[in-house]
């Protein structure tokens, strides 16, 4: 882990700012909003952000790079929860029970804007617009989370998968157009597999038939959709109804 407090980047001029906590602010409060953050933290891929139990002294942005969210589950196999993305929120806390109750590891390089909790919740009596932003980008999560459960629970391993490509796909578009082409993928089968109640076997063979129906393609950590329509019919959702549940357009 690599800690940086100097020459940070402005909130203003933040490429990923329209998707995370402070897109929610109007310019004015921005400078308040870009005095709360202590630091931003560089962790390698494979290094815990935190860890199932701890009580965290700082919430976090994602600037780049991805993070998966999961619990160790008493038999013994990991439950992904989810994969948070640049201008995801992590690690806030709200209420008397300060106690995390999943952990969080970097799948890539990850640079993320610390903030710490006792100054966050200062802040917010002074800038009702943060508890605000808070509350809008927490709706956001929630509801993305409660598609994927629906999805997992009443869907076949084919639309589980088509949809988390596809969800996974249209956030890393929204944060970088000009690589549409082919954007970053750095999570595994396995991963796939934790997150959708799958066996790395089963995620192997559907791969294989969306690849040899032309629709996807995952090589060297990136992914290509080549058929975007056709994976949204795999995944049973119309391409507008998931892009506006991933990205609110």
């Amino acid at each position: 882990m690599k800690v940086n407090t100097t020459n940070l980047p402005g909130c203003k001029e933040c490429a990923i700012r329209a998707t995370a906590l402070f897109g929610e602010l109007e310019m004015e409060h921005l400078d308040k909003a870009r005095s709360l953050r202590s630091s931003q933290v560089v962790y390698e891929a494979g290094e815990y952000l935190y860890h199932e139990g701890d009580v965290p002294e700082k919430a976090y942005t994602i600037y780049k790079g991805w993070v998966i969210l999961f619990k160790d589950m008493q038999d013994g196999h990991r439950q992904i929860l989810r994969f948070a993305l640049p201008g995801d929120f992590l690690c806030y806390k709200v209420g008397n029970n300060k106690i995390i109750d999943h952990s969080a590891i970097a799948v890539s390089e990850a640079t993320l804007c610390a903030f710490p909790i006792d100054r966050f919740r200062e802040t917010i009596s002074q800038l009702p617009e943060l508890a605000f932003a808070i509350s809008s980008i927490t709706e956001r999560t929630t509801q993305r989370c409660h598609t994927v459960l629906t999805t997992i629970a009443s869907h076949s391993a084919e639309t589980k998968i088509a949809f988390l490509l596809l969800s996974l796909f249209i956030r890393e578009v929204a944060l970088n157009p000009a690589n549409s082409e082919c954007v970053p993928f750095p999570i595994t089968q396995e991963d796939i597999a934790d997150a959708l109640g799958l066996t790395s076997i089963h995620v192997n063979r559907v791969l294989q038939v969306l690849r040899k129906d032309g629709l996807i393609e995952c090589k060297n950590r990136c992914l290509r959709v080549h058929d975007i329509i056709a994976l949204a019919e795999r995944a049973k959702i119309s391409l507008p109804e998931i892009e506006h549940l991933m990205i609110g357009i």
